[in-house]
């Protein structure tokens, strides 16, 4: 493949043809990679298809055929690449840990060798409850050996991630150490949307996971390292040097901040720093990635200049304080990433062979995937290229720009003042500035609406608008970084002026977030329009030999897809039928109701595992509906765990109102409060519900409260759930909260009701489910919010062999679908055995339905 370069001397255009072969070995690479992900052949397989075609490839060179040579050739290369992927993702070792390992925790000790420095995590306050413990330690973990209950050794192989409950202080890399704890497989989604943890630690290699619920459960003993683990401890050392020089010099509120800017460490952030920064767009500035590495290349380019080296010494040292600095920085996969993009451009500049935009990015590409090919599906990875490439080629066309500009002065008759000059300077580097971040944007904002459900136009106004103070605060940064190391005091004014300018960009930050149009949450785009996007935004300048021709019909194509996505969102038809889906949200509730004119409704939002996470999980579900928001709230009770998510809920998916009844407005509990105070400031009305009121939410469905009347009131919480009786196409779903004692009796007097679909009350308490309350709602299914798998053998004989027994914990997020002709479907979320999903690439609901006629 190639691609013309223009070159203006003396008025003539003339062009020069680069080939840029790597962007086809890249793509076969990628196609090889993509094909094992989605039908995972044998290794045996792909490594015949490789050495059939090298084979092949030999006789026909030797023939010179070159045409079918080359053929054979990438034949060859993307079989080895399936072959990669398939032995990265699919290849464990007969003894490996996983393979004893189950999706249920079990009891046991491990002994291995720790490969990585210890990492103790201190969550923000918001993503926890109260009872959970304020930090917990990472540890990475190369098994060696499993103690049986007799106390035998048995050999196991693999690495395992243990996280322990508390502080570990005394572990190092290096240790051989013994772990007393839980050993299960890493959870898998259990709601449409929720993050697959499972997945994202294959991809690291890791299969399994151990949990230890104290430090006491890590016992070291003895220590074995290797030279490399010696160059790792040194590392550690210097990074927390490092860290102790920012604590140090810098405020307590911007120290955070600054260790994830400077060494790319998140965790000590607050969630309310978080959320702005992913609301004002400008969380790439926090997480080290292609723009910090960018800018730390210039810093070490003009200091190298202005201390009076060559440009050719200059890009060494480039090369090697680039992967210097990814190396304190943890080498997280984000910093080796940009990395590797960084030292390929670099390495070709010194070489003198720059080559093509396309080129460079294709061998940065190579270089990711021959090192960890399940990149290739890495969101964070896709955006770095993406940001790069727009980075690349918007510069390249200013450049051409800049070329015909000059032709044109040339000519000009008259000589311009040297004050014109410098102000025409200026305004030609903030319009360019601008192109490039509108650029970055444009080509970004897709995979991040797609990933992150989140269109910020406010980040492509200030990424321009901050792009000289960014720059500047983080040049400063790297000074403080580099000379504080080395003398503390001396150049600890670095940091003040650093603490300085960064406590100016956070109050930027926090502004461009609260700006009411400045954000936007949207569901995701579908996966057929945004590989749509890229294909007609990408191909046309790789592959179209005309730079401008290119690049105009790029433009052309993209709007011309924006517009398709946008009529398609507008004719899409209308959703047939009504569903009830029963988020797992672990010890807690929250199920969600959609009409059939679209409109939604919540029953209650909150859970044990804290309001934030809880949030973002219902929303996630909200999103995957293809809606924004929620018509309405309705809260069952004043507990933690049934409101606790409202606070977040109101800044994200913006509820139209809030539904209680008056034994809920209980100031003295602090989650009712922050509820309701939230809700007022966002502007959710509070209106009041009680016994035979119903909600009209949309008229071929009926929402009545069965519980409790408007004059009760018990001293404890539970007895006052607020019960909603959901009924569409002669259907009827009995929603209970924590119904139980006095409440629960208060109910059964009422008549009773043919119930399809019953929530378990308090999370299948037998106490709350007495048989009395199977024979009032003879469900034919009954639905379990809870973490416990067992409570469904609990409750079986309560209800009978007549009632189907559900649970979230074993289920996952269960949806129950309404037709309008009144055919039940009963779908859970999680994959059951003999079952497959409708695409391995899009997670979502299995094929096989439980159906009741």
């Amino acid at each position: 493949m190639s691609r013309p370069i223009e070159m203006a001397e003396q008025g003539v255009t003339t062009q020069r043809c680069h080939r840029s072969p790597a962007i086809v070995v890249a793509a076969i690479a990628a196609l090889g990679i993509f094909t094992d992900r989605i039908y995972p052949f044998s290794m045996d397989h792909w490594l015949v298809l490789a050495v059939s075609a090298a084979s092949l490839w030999l006789v026909t060179f030797s023939m010179q055929r070159t045409r079918i040579s080359v053929l054979f050739l990438l034949m060859g290369w993307f079989g080895l690449m399936g072959a990669w992927h398939h032995w990265r993702w699919n290849c464990r070792a007969a003894n490996d840990l996983a393979n004893s390992a189950t999706s249920e925790p079990m009891l046991a000790r491990l002994k291995g060798k720790v490969v990585q420095s210890p990492w103790i995590v201190r969550p923000p306050a918001g993503d926890r409850s109260d009872w959970q413990k304020p930090e917990y330690t990472l540890i990475l973990l190369q098994c060696r050996a499993l103690v049986t209950g007799r106390g035998d050794l048995m050999p196991v192989s693999g690495i395992a991630r243990v996280a322990v409950d508390g502080a570990v202080t005394n572990v190092a890399l290096g240790d051989v150490i013994e772990v007393t704890g839980t050993i299960a497989l890493p959870a898998e989604p259990a709601n449409p949307g929720d993050f697959d943890r499972r997945s994202f630690l294959r991809a690291q290699g890791i299969h399994v996971v151990v949990h230890s619920d104290h430090p006491d459960g890590v016992v070291i003993l003895t220590r074995e390292r290797s030279l490399g683990d010696w160059l790792f401890v040194l590392r550690g050392a210097l990074r927390s040097r490092a860290e102790r020089l920012i604590t140090t010099w810098l405020a307590q509120d911007t120290a955070p901040v600054a260790q994830a800017m400077l060494l790319g460490s998140r965790v000590q952030i607050d969630e309310e720093t978080r959320r702005a920064f992913r609301e004002s767009g400008m969380l790439h500035v926090l997480a080290i990635s292609g723009m910090n590495v960018g800018l730390l290349w210039t810093w070490l380019w003009s200091l190298s200049r202005w201390l009076g080296q060559s440009a050719k010494t200059s890009l060494w040292i480039v090369l090697i304080g680039l992967p210097l600095y990814a190396m304190v920085t943890d080498a997280n996969p984000p910093i080796v990433r940009a990395t590797v993009v960084a030292v390929v451009i670099a390495f070709g500049k010194v070489l003198g062979r720059s080559g093509t935009i396309g080129n460079s990015l294709a061998l940065a590409g190579l270089s990711v995937l021959a090192w960890n090919p399940t990149d290739l599906f890495n969101t964070g990875a896709q955006l770095s290229f993406l940001a790069v490439f727009a980075i690349l080629h918007a510069t390249h066309w200013l450049s051409l720009l800049r070329q015909q500009a000059a032709i044109h002065e040339e000519d000009a008759p008259l000589e311009e003042s040297w004050l014109r000059r410098i102000s025409s300077r200026i305004l030609r580097g903030v319009i360019e500035a601008n192109v490039v971040g509108l650029a970055v944007w444009l080509l970004t904002s897709p995979l991040v609406a797609r990933e992150f459900h989140l269109v910020s136009p406010i980040g492509s106004l200030l990424t321009v608008l901050l792009t000289v103070p960014v720059t500047l605060m983080f040049w400063i940064g790297y000074s403080f970084l580099l000379l504080g190391l080395v003398w503390s005091s001396l150049f600890g004014w670095l940091g003040l002026c650093f603490d300085g300018l960064l406590r100016l960009f956070l109050w930027t930050v926090h502004a461009g977030a609260s700006l009411e149009l400045g954000h936007v949450y949207v569901p995701a785009p579908p996966l057929w329009w945004t590989v749509g996007f890229y294909a007609l935004t990408l191909l046309p300048i790789l592959m179209i030999h005309r730079g401008q021709w290119g690049s105009a019909l790029s433009v052309r194509a993209g709007l011309m897809w924006i517009v398709l996505g946008l009529s398609w969102d507008l004719l899409r038809p209308p959703h047939r039928g009504a569903t009830v889906t029963f988020i797992s949200v672990g010890h807690g509730l929250s199920v969600l109701m959609e009409c059939p004119n679209g409109r939604t409704v919540l029953y209650d939002a909150g859970g044990m595992t804290g309001g934030g996470p809880i949030a973002r999980t219902i929303s996630q579900a909200l999103w995957a509906t293809g809606r924004s928001r929620l018509d309405a709230i309705v809260i069952s009770h004043a507990d933690g765990d049934h409101c606790n998510a409202l606070p977040e809920l109101n800044r994200i998916v913006a509820p139209g109102g809030l539904f209680v009844h008056h034994s809920f407005l209980d100031w003295k509990q602090l989650p009712v409060a922050k509820a309701i105070e939230q809700s007022a400031h966002a502007g959710v009305k509070l209106r009041l519900l009680s016994a035979g009121q119903s909600l009209v939410v949309d008229p071929q469905v009926t929402f009545t409260i069965l519980h409790p009347p408007h004059d009760f009131h018990s001293p404890r919480d539970n007895p006052n759930s607020l019960v909603l009786l959901f009924e569409y196409a002669g259907r009827k779903i009995v929603l209970t909260g924590d119904l139980e004692l006095d409440g629960l009796e208060k109910l059964l007097q009422t008549p009773p009701i043919d119930v399809d679909i019953l929530l378990s009350p308090h999370h299948g308490s037998l106490r709350a489910n007495p048989p009395d309350l199977a024979r009032w709602a003879t469900p034919e299914y009954l639905v379990i919010s809870t973490p416990e798998p067992a409570t469904a053998d609990r409750l079986a004989q309560r209800y009978g062999p007549e009632t189907q027994i559900l649970t979230t914990a074993t289920e996952g997020a269960i949806r129950c679908h309404i037709s309008p002709d009144g055919q039940l479907q009963i779908e859970p979320f999680k994959k059951k055995s003999g079952e497959s999903r409708s695409n391995p690439l899009r997670p979502g609901w299995p094929e096989r339905l439980t159906k009741a006629e």
